[in-house]
């Protein structure tokens, strides 16, 4: 299971929430653009980071449902004031702070996906994602963006 963000514009929701199905054909044309980013695995080690922390806003596993909830996903998605929340969050909170008092061992003991708690630059994993995270939020919030996710 991967997770990706995709920056959509107010117009590109209005359409979204009408038709849910377009997602893939809006993803397909930003990807490998500055509008689309990708989290692989990580998505369920910054899940449970940010849950720690007390973020505001779920990120990773909130939203509003785009289509019915036994869709392939569903893709879900952030209006602009969540946005605007998520990449203050973000940007307040360097991984380091993040991570601080966390232990591969404890990710583990979670049942955090994927199962490379082992590894011991596993953090740093999820760090690459985190770091990409900041300023793909900000740059959506500065410009009014929604951003719509999905885990599949």
């Amino acid at each position: 299971m991967c997770g990706a963000y995709l920056r959509v514009t107010s117009g590109d929701l209005r359409e979204l929430i009408e038709e849910p199905d377009r997602y893939w054909e809006y993803a397909e044309k930003a990807d490998g653009t500055e509008r689309a980013v990708d989290v692989d695995k990580a998505w369920n080690a910054l899940w449970y980071l940010i849950g720690r922390a007390g973020f505001e806003v779920d990120f990773v596993l909130g939203g509003t449902l785009l289509g019915e909830a036994d869709s392939d996903g569903p893709p879900r998605y952030f209006d602009a004031g969540e946005v605007r929340t998520i990449s203050a969050e973000l940007s307040r909170t360097g991984f380091d702070e993040l991570s601080q008092g966390v232990t591969l061992s404890d990710l583990e003991a979670e049942g955090i996906y994927p199962s490379i708690w082992d590894e011991p630059d596993a953090l740093d994993y999820v760090r690459e994602y985190y770091d990409v995270l900041v300023p793909f939020f900000a740059d959506a919030a500065k410009a009014g963006d929604p951003v719509v996710t999905i885990i599949t």
